[in-house]
C-alpha cells in the first residue's frame, strides 16, 4: 500500500478538484486524505495495482502528484498581498513561478522552497531550504510629519522612537513590515527599496536549523534568477545526500554567501538567468 501526494502549489486546490479528490479516496483509498504539513494533500492506503491508474485520474483533474528523493518539491507560500492585509507581496503567485520552474529538478539533497508576503514568515521561509520574505524599506519625509507618534506605536521591532516630537528610526531593529507606512496618517513614511529577503540553509528534522539570510530586497524578476544562481553553488559546494543547510554549515555561511553573489551576478552578465527565467 502506498499514500498518492499530490502537488498542491501554495496549498491551493479549486472546489472541483477537491470534490474530485474525494471522490478517488473513496474509489482508490479508505475514504479519507491527510493534509501534509506542505500544504500537500495525500490519499492513503493506495494499492500499488492502482497506481497508473488513479495517476491518470489525477492529471485528468488538472493536477500532477508530488515528487519525492533529491528533487525540489512543491513550493508552499502564504496567501500574500492577494487576501492578507499584512502582505507586501503577491506570495501565491512567487509560489507559481518558483513551482513552474524548479519543481522536480535533481538536486545533491532533496530541497524545499517557501514563500511569505511579510516578516510574519506564515509559510515558515526560515524552515526551507530557500525561503522569500516580502519587505519594505521606510523611507521617512521630515517636512511632512505632524509628530502624532503613531508609528512608533504600530512598529513591531520597536524600531521607531519619538525623539523632539519626531520620529527615529533605528535602522538595525527595522523589521521592513512596513505598518509604519500603512498607518501614516500624512504620507510622512512612504515605501523605499521593496521585495523579497532571501534565506538559505533552513531545516526541520533531527537537527533544526533556521536559515541565514544571503540577500535583502531582491526584485521580484531577480528571484528566479537568485534561486537559480543558489542551485548551481549548491551543486558545485555540495555533496550526495547532504542539505544545503550541511553545505552552508561546512563551508561557512560567509562563504556561501559570497559565491552565491558571485554566481548570481555572473549569471545576469551572461544572460543565461534571464533565459532560464523564461524558459
Amino acid at each position: 500500500m502506498y499514500s498518492m501526494r499530490l502537488r498542491s502549489i501554495g496549498g491551493n486546490l479549486t472546489a472541483e478538484q477537491l470534490r474530485s479528490v474525494a471522490e478517488l479516496a473513496d474509489k482508490y483509498g479508505r475514504g479519507y486524505v491527510h493534509v501534509t504539513t506542505r500544504q500537500g494533500v495525500e490519499i492513503p492506503w493506495v494499492h500499488i495495482e492502482n497506481y497508473d491508474r488513479i495517476q491518470r485520474e489525477i492529471r485528468a483533474l488538472g493536477l500532477t502528484p508530488g515528487t519525492c528523493g533529491p528533487r525540489i518539491r512543491t513550493v508552499i507560500a502564504c496567501p500574500g498581498n492577494e487576501i492578507c492585509n499584512f502582505g507586501l507581496v503577491d506570495a501565491r503567485g512567487m509560489a507559481e513561478i518558483l513551482d513552474a520552474t524548479f519543481f522536480g529538478r535533481e538536486v545533491p539533497m532533496k530541497t524545499k522552497l517557501a514563500v511569505s508576503g511579510c516578516p510574519n514568515s506564515c509559510a515558515k521561509p526560515q524552515e526551507n531550504d530557500l525561503g522569500f520574505v516580502g519587505a519594505v524599506e521606510p523611507v521617512y519625509r521630515h517636512e511632512l510629519c505632524i509628530g502624532c507618534g503613531l508609528c512608533a506605536e504600530v512598529c513591531p521591532g520597536k524600531a521607531i522612537t519619538m525623539q523632539d516630537g519626531h520620529p527615529v528610526l533605528e535602522t538595525a531593529n527595522c523589521l521592513h513590515e512596513g505598518n509604519c507606512i500603512s498607518s501614516c496618517p500624512v504620507d510622512a513614511w512612504v515605501p523605499g527599496r521593496q521585495g523579497y529577503h532571501t534565506y538559505a540553509g533552513g531545516k526541520i528534522g533531527r537537527r533544526p536549523q533556521l536559515g541565514v539570510k544571503v540577500a535583502e530586497f531582491v526584485q521580484e524578476g531577480q528571484v528566479v534568477p537568485l534561486v537559480e544562481a543558489a542551485l548551481q553553488v549548491f551543486k558545485t559546494l555540495g555533496k550526495t545526500h547532504e542539505r544545503l543547510a550541511d553545505t552552508i554549515n561546512r563551508v561557512g555561511a560567509e562563504e556561501f554567501t559570497r559565491q552565491l553573489h558571485q554566481e548570481w551576478a555572473q549569471g545576469q552578465d551572461d544572460g543565461q538567468w534571464e533565459e532560464a527565467a523564461n524558459s
